[in-house]
């Protein structure tokens, strides 16, 4: 496994440099380390939740989680490098939030 420190500052700059490059002055946001597993963007209409696990052998691993309106619309991943987060973090600040509805019946 990676120093999750190192780790954990790379990936939070690498996203809050995404937001401030997609989203700039244009809309309110924020992005938080709330731990070294986790980083939140938090925009009106959406968040997503970058989470780090565990992949074979120890290396890290990443999922992104988008939320509106307070439930989990989708979930992506594994990803295996702060590149290929973070870029599905750029493709999800600015897209259309859709969801999805089952049924079992």
């Amino acid at each position: 496994m990676t120093d999750d420190a190192a780790t954990g500052g790379e990936l939070n700059t690498a996203v809050e440099t995404a937001v401030a490059e997609r989203v700039g002055e244009s809309g309110e946001w924020a992005v938080s380390a709330d731990t070294a597993d986790r980083v939140s963007v938090t925009l009106p209409d959406r968040e997503l939740v970058v989470r780090r696990r565990d992949g074979p052998d120890g290396a890290d691993h990443w999922t992104v989680e988008l939320a509106a309106d307070g439930a989990t619309v989708s979930k992506s991943g594994p990803f295996e490098t702060v590149a290929g987060v973070t870029e599905r973090v750029r493709t999800l600040l600015d897209s259309d939030v859709r969801y999805t509805v089952c049924c079992d019946g």
